[in-house]
């Protein structure tokens, strides 16, 4: 059974938790600097070969083990079984993918600014060394957000034609934008697949994305685990295969939380299959696994993994 984490910040993680704060199964690790992005990079690479040199007394292949328990569990199935094996357990089969994109609280601090930002993006995409644009998107939760809204819309619309035009999908963060969002449905089309980072909208708002031709997955984290009523909705009504779970770590966290943990994404499927389970006759829920599977199936579809 893999995780699947779609979307999260590995530095500010490790900067925040440490080393156990790295994340299980499969990932998707956004960044929103060069410098950001070229240290991610290094990190994501030592992760996706097994090295993870850090402080601690445990062994490589220990931590091996823990962050990726699909990788040590496939190794543990006889040789003759390998057709059934995850791609996970696959050497050359990457772990953590990466992501980069301004990011609609502070997008670029100027025009040369704007233009450097897009230029490095720019290079990412035809060196294929991310696999999805973002975040991206637009934020007008408070006056301040809202006050960059001209270089909000400038960054996203730069970015969702730079996904669209190297078929790469986008994942987008949303907040008090949701009529902005339909405006820029046309855009948002022709991306191969666009990830609605902890979607805010309601369902209603969810099917009509879905409605006007927009390839969307809908991605969920921790607020499900504190009662956000719109999001329970959503994972409970919403197609299966239009899910992906999140989160957003360390910064989406619970009352009295410091940081969230890639690895509490366990933590986020639990909650997330016992919403839609509730209600359903026992003999006709899904798995655990099951559910897990589909999910999974999901990231791939968009991510490519």
């Amino acid at each position: 059974m893999i995780f699947c984490d779609a979307h999260f910040h590995l530095i500010p993680s490790e900067e925040a938790l440490g080393t156990r704060s790295l994340p299980r199964g499969l990932g998707v690790t956004a960044a929103h600097s060069p410098e950001e992005f070229l240290a991610q990079e290094e990190r994501v690479r030592q992760l996706n070969a097994s090295v993870i040199p850090a402080p601690g007394n445990d062994s490589p292949r220990e931590r091996t083990s823990e962050l990726f328990p699909c990788h040590n569990a496939a190794k543990r199935q006889n040789d003759n079984s390998s057709a059934r094996l995850s791609p996970c357990a696959q050497p050359s089969s990457p772990r953590v993918l990466q992501s980069f994109g301004l990011h609609p609280q502070a997008p670029f601090s100027d025009e040369r600014d704007f233009a450097l930002r897009l230029e490095f993006l720019e290079g990412l995409l035809q060196e294929r060394r991310i696999a999805a644009v973002g975040e991206c998107g637009l934020d007008f939760f408070t006056q301040e957000f809202s006050a960059n809204r001209a270089a909000q819309e400038k960054a996203f619309a730069a970015q969702l034609e730079a996904a669209a035009r190297h078929k790469v999908p986008a994942i987008v963060h949303a907040r008090k934008a949701m009529q902005e969002i339909f405006e820029s449905a046309a855009a948002l089309k022709k991306v191969p697949a666009v990830v609605f980072h902890s979607f805010a909208g309601t369902l209603m708002d969810a099917r009509s994305l879905l409605s006007k031709g927009i390839n969307a997955y809908f991605s969920f984290g921790k607020p499900l685990m504190n009662g956000a009523k719109k999001a329970i909705l959503c994972v409970r009504a919403l197609p299966l295969d239009r899910l992906l779970f999140e989160t957003d770590a360390p910064y989406q966290t619970l009352k009295g939380e410091k940081a969230t943990s890639p690895a509490e994404i366990a933590d986020v499927y639990q909650t997330a299959f016992e919403i839609r389970a509730a209600g359903s006759p026992f003999e006709a829920r899904p798995s655990f696994i099951d559910f897990s599977a589909e999910v999974e199936k999901n990231f791939r579809t968009v991510f490519g993994a």
